[in-house]
This record gives C-alpha cells, sequence and structure tokens, in this order.
C-alpha cells in the first residue's frame, strides 16, 4: 500500500466489473484523484489482503462505491461499505450498470450518486471535481485551531465555514445541482423534524454571567458513550465514544427512532419508536442491536429516562388532545402507571437526580416552560428559577447543576445553574445550542450546535461536547445529515 501521505480515496467494486473499474480507476487518477484499489499490490482473499483492504478504509478520504447488479449482490462490497460506515468515511456511489432497482444497496438507495451509463467523461469530470473539492474542504477545516468556547476566541467561524454547506456549495458548483457527498454512515439526505423552539427574543431574557475562565490543564478528559438520534434513512440511533471514536448506528427501521438513553452499565438502551399515530418506548441492547418493545399504550409515549438503580423508568404520556404528562412504568416494561400531571400544564422530559430521590422537569403551554424539582415521594414541585424560558430538556448533574436551553428561534444556548437556580450561567454564544447531557462525572456536557446558524440549515445539527464550564468546545460528529438528542452514559 503506498505509504504518502497524500490523501487518496478507496474504490470498491465488483470483480464482475474489473474491465470498467480499470478504465474508471485510469481516467480518474489522469483528472488527479488519487485512488487506492486492492489489486495492484495484494493477492485477493489471502489474510494480508484483508487487513491492508480495512487499513486502506480507515486511512482514506472516503469510499467510491460502483454500483452495478454485481456490486449489490457482492458480499465484499457491502462489507467494505459497512466498514467505512464503522470509521465514519463519506460515501460517493457511482451507478456503472444496472438501474436503481438492481445496482443500488438499499442503504444508498435514497442518496444521489454519479451517473457514468450514458455519459462516461462528464460523468467523470464531475466525480473527479466533487472529490477533488471534498479534499480541499477537509484540508481547510484541519489547518483550523478548533474552537475552544466561551471566553476563548474562535479560530473558525463555525456559522460560515460548516462541512455541510461546503460540500453543498462544491456540488452545485460542479454538478449544477447537489452531488450529496455522503457520509460513510450510509448517510441520507432528508431534512430532519424540527428542533427549533419559539420562546422570548433576547431582550426577554433574564441578565446572565458568561463563562470566561479556561480549563485546568489537569482535568480529566471525556469518557463514556453518547447516544444520540442521527438523520441516516429517516431517524434512527447511533453511539459513539465520548472521545469521537467508535461510531456505530444501532438502529435500522422504517420507523423514527429517537429519544434515546442509556442505561447505567451502558450495555441497554431505552428509546422511542414513532408508528405514526403513535409511539412506544423501545430497549435496545446497545452490542447486538437486538430491541424489545416495552409499551403498548397505544398513545404518544416519549422522553424515557432509566433510574440510576435500573429499577424505574421516567417517561412522559399524552392521549390525543390531552396535555403532558409524567409516568413510571417498572424496567421491564410493566405496571404503567401516572406519576404525575397538573391540569392545563404540559408536564414532561423528566430527569433523575443523581441519587434517584429526586425528580426534574418541564412545566408549562407548548415552548414556554419553567423547570422543576420535587421529591420522588412527596410529589410537590418547585420551581428552580421563575425568569428562565426553556422548551424543556434539561439535565441534573453529580455535581448538582442543572443544564438547559432556551432562546429564541436559532438562538438557543446552554446555560447552568445550580438546584436553587442561582448562579445562572451562559456556556455558549451564537451555536444555536441545545439538547444537552452531562457526563456521568459531571465535569463534561454533551449538547447539539449548528454549523450554519446564519443559513437556518435545519441538516447542519452536529453533537458537541464541552467542559461544564463552556470551555474547551469539541465537535465530535460531522455528516451531511442531523444528529441530535445526545444522552452521556457508561
Amino acid at each position: 500500500m503506498d505509504s504518502s501521505p497524500t490523501p487518496y480515496f478507496f474504490l470498491s467494486y465488483s470483480r464482475e466489473d474489473t474491465v470498467k473499474q480499470r478504465r474508471i480507476l485510469r481516467e480518474l487518477r489522469e483528472r488527479g484523484v488519487n485512488v487506492w484499489v486492492d489489486i495492484e499490490n495484494l493477492t485477493p482473499g489471502t489474510p494480508t489482503w484483508e487487513r491492508e483492504v480495512e487499513r486502506a478504509i480507515r486511512e482514506s478520504m472516503g469510499i467510491i462505491v460502483l454500483l452495478s447488479p454485481e456490486a449489490n449482490n457482492s458480499e465484499w462490497v457491502r462489507r467494505e461499505i459497512s466498514f467505512g460506515e464503522q470509521h465514519r468515511k463519506r460515501i460517493f456511489p457511482v451507478l456503472i450498470e444496472g438501474d436503481e432497482h438492481t445496482s443500488t444497496p438499499l442503504r444508498l438507495a435514497s442518496h444521489q450518486r454519479v451517473d457514468l451509463r450514458t455519459k462516461f467523461e462528464a460523468g467523470l469530470d464531475e466525480l473527479a471535481a466533487a472529490l477533488k473539492d471534498y479534499v480541499g474542504v477537509k484540508k481547510e477545516i484541519a489547518a483550523q485551531t478548533p474552537f475552544v468556547g466561551r471566553g476563548t476566541k474562535p479560530a473558525m467561524d463555525l456559522k460560515k465555514l460548516g462541512v455541510p454547506a461546503l460540500i453543498a456549495v462544491a456540488g452545485l458548483a460542479v454538478l449544477g445541482g447537489i452531488i450529496a457527498v455522503v457520509n460513510g454512515s450510509g448517510n441520507g439526505t432528508e431534512t430532519p423534524p424540527p428542533i427549533v423552539a419559539t420562546t422570548p427574543s433576547d431582550t426577554d431574557l433574564p441578565t446572565v454571567e458568561t463563562a470566561t475562565e479556561p480549563a485546568a490543564a489537569t482535568q480529566t478528559e471525556p469518557t463514556g458513550k453518547i447516544i444520540f438520534s442521527c438523520e441516516i434513512q429517516g431517524t434512527e440511533i447511533c453511539i459513539i465514544n465520548a472521545d469521537g471514536t467508535g461510531w456505530r448506528r444501532l438502529t435500522n427501521t422504517p420507523f423514527a427512532n429517537s429519544h434515546a438513553t442509556l442505561a447505567p452499565d451502558g450495555r441497554t438502551a431505552v428509546f422511542v419508536v414513532n408508528y405514526g399515530d403513535y409511539s412506544e418506548i423501545h430497549e435496545l441492547d446497545t452490542q447486538t442491536g437486538e430491541t424489545s418493545q416495552l409499551t403498548d399504550l397505544g398513545k404518544w409515549s416519549s422522553a424515557p429516562e432509566i433510574a440510576p438503580d435500573n429499577k424505574t423508568i421516567l417517561f412522559q404520556y399524552a392521549a390525543p388532545g390531552e396535555t403532558l404528562r409524567l409516568w413510571l412504568m417498572d424496567r421491564d416494561g410493566r405496571n404503567p402507571r401516572e406519576y404525575f400531571s397538573e391540569p392545563g400544564r404540559d408536564a414532561h422530559d423528566g430527569n433523575w437526580s443523581p441519587d434517584g430521590t429526586q425528580i426534574l422537569f418541564a412545566m408549562g403551554k407548548g415552548e414556554s416552560n419553567k423547570l422543576y424539582i420535587m421529591d420522588f415521594d412527596e410529589r410537590a414541585p418547585q420551581v428552580v428559577n421563575d425568569s428562565i424560558d426553556t422548551r424543556g430538556r434539561s439535565d441534573w448533574s453529580a455535581k448538582d447543576l442543572i443544564a438547559f436551553d432556551q432562546g429564541g428561534p436559532f438562538q438557543h444556548e446552554v446555560y447552568t445553574m445550580n438546584l436553587d437556580g442561582s448562579g445562572l450561567t451562559q456556556l455558549t454564544s451564537g451555536m444555536n445550542a441545545q439538547g444537552v447531557s452531562f457526563s456521568p462525572d459531571g465535569e463534561w456536557i454533551a449538547f447539539t450546535a449548528y454549523t450554519n446558524v446564519a443559513g437556518r440549515d435545519q441538516s447542519s445539527c452536529e453533537i458537541y461536547v464541552m467542559r461544564a464550564d463552556g470551555t474547551d468546545v469539541r465537535r465530535l460528529t460531522n455528516n451531511s445529515y442531523c444528529d441530535y438528542q445526545p444522552r452521556w452514559g457508561n
């Protein structure tokens, strides 16, 4: 394998298409694209060959997949796509034979692709330009100093340099339309459901402190896993290590999956499956991907949170036309029952205190809510801070801080405060940040933020982490679709 640091693309194809593969390989190289192909220096089928293929995919910029009926039936092509997905490589589908039905794997069915069947030379020009533009984008991003949060001037304007936006521009310039530079997780390009709230304008928000102190060098690095919703082909559940490695897609269903949260041991998770007219809560094995249904209420069950002792699940429930209510059920889905409700107001997005003795939840109407705390046994809610106005998603840290988001349309920011409502502090600025979750040790916060806030691009949301004081902001995902609703666990 070429040890040169020059960026290259991995070429995936069926052996039945070798003649066309060789011509495409030659033409791309003549157009200045560096392509790695297995048969040049390796003996197919040997252990060395398989290891080198894996290494080539890991170190590549992306994967060019030659689509044909033979490739669609090839076990190795499917393995290479799957391996690329695991390592979050962008996929560039190229249709060389057959049609949409006979040549395209299900995981790539909704993606746009370059078609070489009738316009071979022009199609290769388009493909080569898109590949080189993508390399340029990656180099530009790599040359930037990472954004480091409040109190430190960012070296890169995320609003102007959103990766999805840059790739879209490159595609427009090359194709006169959009060539989807598809992520290696089998990503689709569907616009995700809006997750933007309408709350009071900036002039109505309370005066708050801002985080300005840099993180201490002795602070620990993030550990554990973050589970989240990912708009790949519809809404699915994905998981990633807190340091940005180990991305995996956990679900693959025709229904929308959302609001996932990990069990205390991280071996299972609970999440919501939307069936159109109702939603139910399911359980998921994070290692095997096997799922089982926990509720069968036929209404709207959502936002499940597992108790710290792993014995109870808190969730929200509503029949059509009714207000949201907090419900409980046993860990295995048995004994579902109403826990708390208040006439005329929604009680929703409940969280457990770290010791499991109290509940933090939102209550209000629509997008305008306050946060409340109540003892698990007494059910007498007390408002935390009457000056805030939030959509509802919040979290309670092991260090007794509350995190939440508030703000106007596409102006959401992350805040923290003490349990008594004091110390209200804004942590983010200009990122439309939301959907907070503390790390198990309380040192870090995961959240969703948008790389193209200025364009209000609904598909530009990614998963970030930062220290609990708002410093050391790190971006974990980098996709052409929306990643959101992070929940941190072990």
